[in-house]
């Protein structure tokens, strides 16, 4: 058998829902393989332009194109989809017919990939999964363990495994040693998830302000500090005042979701929106809702929202450890606080739609829903590089950016 890719076996970090991770295949309920225009690298598309296989050879040549304008060789084609369908060409009967003909080496990087992201940080090898796919979301987001880490073998290509390098005039011990510290700070036990966060959003706006003035010299006093501010209760005290301000929650994530015009590609993904905006009282996915509408509509579900997720109680926590172990928190933005305010903003948008959800005539939606909802969320909108830059731009134009406003709205 031919091989076009190789790939290699390697020990990696790895949180414990990684390990126990298997693409579901055909039983999928939201293909990765419809929806997305999917990249090929140079390789494998010259690889495409000179098979013979008798069963592919045709849909090969006429549905991956060339991209022109601002390609390169990990992004220099593209599959296009099916119209109507939304479907990859190379669909058939619920199976990639490249992988059924040709073997799994003649996938793209970006098919071979998917879900996953590797990387080589602090002498470690590391994986994560993005919870847009259905079956990451549902190992993610739903056991008590997902994020206890483990060693485990990962199989990779290894020019797909990036080489984190120090960020902000710091070392990669050092960069992982603050790491770590959050992390570990959102798994503290006796803590409820918004003082994490508010205690976290402290560490990050300080961490920034420590970095310009003193650089990574005082980044270990730094962290002896607030280890010792947690430990002593002292952190959790300091938030004993903090009130929770519903109207300023709805009115910034209820202007993002506006920001974002989206029905979906599946029947998942539409079922996903249909249930939000039945939630904000909209009878189609595309019809106008007045803000003080959706700022009253999310006061009633983020009521609600508390006794729906106690059929999936580590949803909201595991999203955010899964974030922040896959991007690397702190460091993917231009600052720590840069990074913290990106992390926030995610989470209180999703908070805003499993709220809207909960106002129903029926059943509260159960973990299979919320899950769903996740997913549909993480693949919809922050896959979405405009919609993210946009997110951004909108917060530091309301002033919402500023520590003070943030934690108005972490506390429900």
């Amino acid at each position: 058998m031919n091989v076009l890719h190789l790939t290699r076996k390697l020990p990696a970090l790895v949180p414990q829902y990684v390990s126990r991770f298997n693409c579901v295949g055909s039983a999928c309920p939201d293909t990765c393989c419809a929806g997305w225009r999917v990249t090929v690298d140079k390789k494998t598309f010259n690889a495409y332009r000179q098979t013979r296989n008798p069963a592919v050879s045709t849909l090969l040549a006429k549905n991956v194109t060339r991209i022109r304008s601002q390609g390169s060789d990990g992004n220099y084609a593209r599959f296009e989809l099916e119209p109507g369908t939304h479907n990859c060409p190379m669909l058939q009967d619920s199976l990639c017919s490249v992988q059924k003909n040709m073997n799994e080496s003649y996938l793209s990087n970006t098919c071979f990939t998917f879900p996953r992201s590797s990387r080589t940080f602090a002498g470690n090898h590391e994986q994560a999964l993005t919870l847009s796919c259905p079956e990451a979301a549902r190992q993610a987001l739903l056991h008590a363990d997902a994020f206890d880490f483990v060693e485990a073998e990962i199989t990779v290509r290894p020019d797909m495994v990036s080489d984190m390098k120090s960020k902000n005039g710091l070392s990669v011990d050092a960069m992982n040693e603050i790491r770590i510290f959050c992390l570990q700070l959102m798994r503290t036990a006796g803590m409820e998830l918004w003082q994490k966060l508010a205690i976290l959003g402290t560490f990050c706006e300080s961490l920034t302000t420590t970095l310009a003035a003193e650089g990574q010299g005082g980044v270990a006093a730094l962290l002896n500090g607030f280890v010792e501010m947690i430990e002593n209760g002292m952190a959790i005290d300091a938030l004993a005042g903090m009130q929770p301000n519903h109207e300023l929650q709805g009115r910034v994530f209820a202007s993002l979701w506006q920001l974002k015009k989206a029905g979906g590609t599946s029947d998942s993904q539409r079922q996903v929106f249909s249930a939000i905006a039945a939630g904000f009282g909209a009878d189609r996915v595309d019809e106008a809702i007045a803000i003080e509408q959706m700022v009253e509509r999310y006061s009633s579900g983020i009521a609600l929202l508390p006794e729906a997720l106690q059929a999936a109680p580590h949803l909201l926590e595991n999203y955010i450890l899964n974030e922040m172990f896959r991007d690397l928190f702190p460091f993917f933005g231009t600052t720590p606080y840069d990074a913290y305010l990106q992390l926030v903003s995610r989470f209180g948008l999703l908070r805003m739609v499993l709220a809207a959800q909960c106002n129903t005539d029926g059943a509260l939606p159960d973990a299979d829903a919320m899950v769903r909802t996740v997913q549909v969320y993480c693949r919809c909108f922050q896959h979405d590089a405009n919609f993210a830059a946009n997110v951004n731009k909108a917060l530091r134009n309301s002033g919402w950016a500023r520590l003070e406003k943030v934690y108005g709205f972490l506390r429900t």
